[in-house]
């Protein structure tokens, strides 16, 4: 059992919150527990929940900056598939340790890898909480994970025919598991109306029609987008304004650090600076939610994670710099100049995984050194 103790706990206050079992038990003043963490100061919110990333592809951070859409799916995407298994191996866990770093502590992972297995060994060993979306074909071997790291279908949606989006939506469903999928055109969501539902995520939707934005959100299906790489990479205008005008929560991802950064403070001061330029005076503050709750409620987890509640998984960061404000700025703050240098300490599932700024299980500085030869070796 632990005490946070004494932080600005968003949306409470100056209050302690108490750990047990990896749940928080209690949120109040006074609090006590054999051990303590010291807030003082601190902001304390609930770790950010990435909704789309590949994480395999960590170790070509910064390599894409002015990569077309285009040339990254015809020839820059295939070549994840010649990677060793301990290239896949040091690659995903630098992507899920420098998620870590940045205080996402929820990250729903693409891994469209040579053998997923490694993907998953790598996920666990990172000490993140993880939904590792896999092929249809090789689901069974993960359906039944139950720790930090469960498993969701990844469908390639679109580029697939309807009737293979149909089998591989009914096949997650007999399994209980999300099914997660790309979108970008016009008319792929109205020809699925009928197989909507809250078990369904789909990425990006920048060329969806206000009318198919609206049939997501009535049928509670997560939209996540992703607004640098959308951007850089010439998606389109992202949705995020047309699915929250439509009814809907959009969640945020990072999707490939080749050309954003690894954290979700770009990501919400992207979306927020995109929406207010067209238009959209949308709350700074707003976006905290999109990058916790929001995310959360996207995949299928509001129950158990994305906001700092009793009965709630323990999944928290502390965050500095921002303890002076009145409580009704902090959060709007947060998301105009925060960033992973602010992040002191992490916790997932109770589990301290960085504190006072340093990683507690893994040598950030030698992940990112042992990936230097698959960045050379892809990218040659």
């Amino acid at each position: 059992m632990l005490v946070i103790k004494g932080g600005h706990v968003l949306g409470v206050g100056i209050a302690d919150v108490v750990v047990d079992g990896g749940v928080i038990v209690r949120i109040g003043v006074g609090l006590a527990a054999p051990e303590v963490i010291d807030a003082s100061g601190l902001v304390v919110l609930p770790g950010f929940v990435d909704t789309h990333r590949h994480l395999v592809q960590a170790a070509l951070r910064g390599s894409g900056a002015d990569l077309p859409i285009d040339v990254y799916l015809s020839d820059v995407l295939p070549r994840n598939q010649s990677m060793s298994r301990s290239e896949v191996h040091a690659s995903v866990l630098l992507g899920a340790v420098e998620a870590l770093n940045a205080g996402v502590t929820t990250v729903l992972d693409w891994g469209h890898v040579g053998d997923p297995a490694v993907a998953f060994e790598a996920l666990t060993a990172s000490g993140i909480r993880a939904l590792f979306g896999v092929y249809p074909d090789e689901v069974h071997r993960f359906a039944s994970s139950a720790g930090l790291v469960t498993a969701a279908v990844s469908s390639l949606g679109p580029s697939m025919s309807f009737e293979d989006s149909a089998r591989h939506i009914a096949l997650a469903r007999s399994l209980g598991l999300l099914t997660t999928m790309h979108v970008n055109g016009t008319g792929v969501v109205a020809r699925m109306a009928d197989l909507l539902g809250p078990d369904l995520h789909f990425v990006h939707g920048n060329k969806l029609t206000d009318e198919e934005l609206r049939l997501l959100a009535a049928a509670g299906s997560g939209l996540t987008v992703t607004p640098v790489v959308e951007s850089v990479m010439g998606h389109g205008v992202p949705a995020y304004g047309r699915f929250s005008a439509a009814g809907g929560a959009p969640a945020l991802g990072v999707d490939v650090v080749i050309n954003s950064s690894a954290d979700m403070f770009e990501q919400m001061r992207a979306a927020l600076w995109l929406e207010r330029l067209g238009g959209n005076d949308l709350a700074a503050a707003s976006l905290l939610v999109s990058a916790s709750l929001d995310g959360a409620r996207a995949i299928g987890l509001d129950g158990s994670i994305g906001s700092l509640s009793v009965g709630k998984r323990a999944d928290i960061v502390l965050l500095d710099g921002f303890g002076h404000l009145p409580s009704d700025l902090v959060a709007g703050g947060i998301v105009a100049t925060a960033g992973v240098s602010d992040v002191r300490t992490v916790l997932v599932d109770g589990r301290v995984v960085k504190r006072d700024g340093v990683m507690v299980d893994h040598d950030l500085a030698a992940l990112r050194a042992a990936v230097g030869s698959v960045a050379r070796k892809v990218l040659a």
